[in-house]
């Protein structure tokens, strides 16, 4: 287990030094080695946890092997160790919390850096490493009951949080640039907690207008690579699914409907059903139908009859084929 451990900080010392070094291609080597750093703590506490002090629970299969008196027992077969899905699932087995959007959060950015982004602004990797490091700390300080700064060297350990105090600071000052927005009264809240940029996924989000108070007239710009010609749709659909996402599954399961639609008019799933209208064009499906006073729903919207509901709006177009 001491050697898990110790392995697991220098990666992540390897990863401060990669970033460190300001040598570009090496930012997704930092960002890949603080990840890697951050799963093999959650093995050292899986190894800890294991009942037969041999690391089982860091294993992906356990296989009946033969002794030599010819009895038969499980051992673990060591070709293949738990990926973050396992470590999650042994945690929840073992009672063990973590916070788990950061982790998401941190895989998120090695996922994005390495697949889709040749080029990564400074202040991604730092975002990546800012999310690190309240992992670091609960894993290390409660789990396995070791001190970080201990631990780690002190240039490297000071860095990882000069670098978070930072980035809670740039975070603060983009979410303030939404204060006076005006939000629909919806179970869907503004998802500022889910946009990214399209450009280089960082979450340094801010509005380019503090004082715009309409959803519709939004303009974003991105604190980490600067983008500020950013789609408001394309910011938008993405994050109102993670927003919605709690709401969607409880409709699923239950039966009932899912808070968020596509958009008749501009095509988009930003539209709101509670609130009936779309958050990025402001489309809004007309109230009643014309025949039967129904409620008109926007997936039964039909743009030839904007004041039928769905059931006479196909009845009026089979009259007119008729």
């Amino acid at each position: 287990m001491d050697k898990l451990l110790r392995n697991a900080i220098d990666s992540i010392e390897v990863g401060v030094e990669d970033f460190q070094s300001n040598e570009g291609r090496r930012a997704l080597s930092a960002v890949r080695n603080v990840h890697a750093g951050v799963l093999l703590l959650c093995k050292t506490v899986l190894w800890q946890h294991s009942p037969d002090g041999e690391g089982s629970l860091i294993y992906i299969k356990m296989e009946p092997k033969k002794r030599a008196d010819g009895k038969i027992e499980w051992q673990p077969n060591k070709n293949k160790t738990v990926d973050a899905f396992d470590i999650k699932a042994r945690y929840k087995l073992l009672g063990l919390t973590l916070d788990w959007t950061k982790l998401e959060e941190l895989t998120k950015h090695r996922n994005t850096i390495e697949h889709l982004y040749l080029t990564t602004p400074e202040a991604v990797v730092k975002e990546a490493l800012a999310n690190a490091l309240p992992l670091i700390n609960t894993i290390m300080r409660d789990q396995l009951k070791t001190n970080p700064e201990q631990e780690f060297r002190t240039e490297c350990w000071t860095f990882l949080l000069n670098n978070a105090d930072i980035f809670a600071e740039i975070e603060k000052e983009c979410a303030a640039t939404f204060e006076k927005l005006q939000w629909p009264e919806s179970e869907v809240g503004f998802p500022i907690e889910h946009l990214s940029c399209t450009n280089c996924g960082s979450s340094l989000i801010r509005q380019q207008d503090p004082d715009n108070t309409t959803p519709i007239e939004i303009e974003f710009a991105c604190r980490a690579c600067g983008e500020d010609s950013l789609d408001l749709g394309e910011m938008m659909e993405p994050a109102l699914a993670s927003e919605a996402a709690g709401l969607a599954y409880i409709a699923m399961t239950d039966g009932g409907e899912p808070p968020i639609a596509s958009c008749y008019e501009c095509g988009q799933e930003t539209y709101l059903i509670d609130v009936g209208q779309c958050v990025v064009c402001d489309a809004s499906a007309p109230g009643e139908c014309g025949v039967c006073g129904e409620a008109i729903h926007v997936n039964d919207y039909n743009e030839s009859y904007p004041g039928l509901c769905g059931y006479h709006a196909h009845q009026a177009e089979r009259a007119e084929r008729d």
